[in-house]
C-alpha cells in the first residue's frame, strides 16, 4: 500500500488547520484558523463550505457510530466554550463559559452518552449529551 501525499494548487483555509475529523460515514471536515469549517470529499478535494464559526476552534470530535440518527460534532473553543454542531453546519447547542480558558481537547463517550473536556484552566469535566455539566474530576 502507498501513502499518497496532494498538494492542492490553491489552499481553501487562508489559515492554520487546527484539527479534522471522520464522520461515521467517511467524509472528512477540518476546521481552521480563519473560522471555517470545510467538508472534503475521498479524493481530497474540498467538497463545499459548511459554516463560518465565530470563535477559534481547538479540538473537534464527532458522536460514536450508531449513536443517533444526527451526526453531531463537538467543537472545543478557544474561550472556554464548546459547541454541538450538525452535519449540515446548524448549530445545536452552545455552551459557553465551560472553561475559564481554553478548552484543548474535547472526546464523546464511546457510547455518545456523554462528552469530557479539559481545559488551559487545569480542569476536566463530563457533560451529558445535551451539554449539561454532570461533574468536575480535576
Amino acid at each position: 500500500m502507498k501513502f499518497k501525499i496532494k498538494r492542492l494548487d490553491r489552499n481553501k483555509h487562508t489559515d492554520i488547520v487546527s484539527c479534522v475529523g471522520w464522520t461515521n460515514g467517511g467524509e472528512l471536515f477540518s476546521v481552521s484558523d480563519d473560522q471555517t469549517m470545510l467538508k472534503w470529499d475521498i479524493n481530497g478535494e474540498p467538497e463545499s463550505k459548511i459554516m463560518d464559526i465565530d470563535i477559534p476552534v481547538m479540538d473537534m470530535d464527532w458522536l460514536p457510530s450508531g449513536k443517533g440518527t444526527n451526526e453531531v460534532v463537538a467543537l472545543a473553543c478557544s474561550d472556554g466554550s464548546f459547541k454541538l454542531v450538525s452535519k449540515a453546519g446548524r448549530i445545536e447547542k452552545n455552551i459557553t463559559e465551560a472553561h475559564a480558558s481554553a478548552i484543548i481537547s474535547i472526546k464523546w463517550s464511546y457510547e455518545g452518552a456523554a462528552i469530557a473536556t479539559s481545559g488551559e484552566d487545569g480542569q476536566i469535566k463530563i457533560w451529558s449529551r445535551t451539554g449539561m455539566l454532570r461533574s468536575a474530576v480535576v
